[in-house]
């Protein structure tokens, strides 16, 4: 069996992919982008300033209020960060998903997310049981008009 030859990505493919994941994640440390893209921390560095002297860095979440970097389960298992996609690390982002994380004992944020998705949707559409104790008839609103053959609503 013939092994297959990985394509190195260029300089411009590399920065390509160091600018995306600083737009998601601007608040990681150059040498965790580093590490995960495999590529120099001097070059993610370089990167960032290129980026934040264009003002590229518009439409992120504000992650002044929230710091998820500190979270204690993520600091127990750093591993969750190691070759994370982009879309599990919005949902690792997300409010909840780390705790759900946490309580479930998961590494998926984007399994935890859904789930969340799940109670939340399931909160929404709990159903209300109205008793006769709950509606009051008024007077006016018992009126008699003809219907079928069977006679008239009462």
């Amino acid at each position: 069996m013939r092994k297959q030859q990985i394509k190195q990505l260029t300089r411009a493919e590399k920065r390509k992919l160091i600018e995306d994941r600083l737009r998601i994640t601007p608040e990681l440390s150059d040498r965790a982008i580093a590490m995960m893209l495999g590529v120099s921390p001097t070059t993610v560095g370089s990167v960032r300033r290129e980026l934040s002297d264009k003002t590229v860095q518009n439409g992120q979440s504000d992650t002044n209020d929230y710091n998820w970097t500190k979270h204690p389960y993520l600091l127990a298992h750093p591993e969750i960060l190691e070759n994370i996609s982009e879309r599990s690390l919005r949902a690792l982002k997300a409010p909840g998903v780390l705790d759900l994380m946490a309580q479930r004992g998961s590494k998926s944020p984007r399994y935890c997310q859904r789930l969340l998705y799940q109670m939340r949707k399931a909160n929404k559409t709990a159903s209300v049981k109205i008793t006769e104790d709950d509606v009051k008839v008024f007077v006016d609103d018992i009126w008699d008009r003809p219907t079928s053959n069977k006679g008239r609503i009462r």
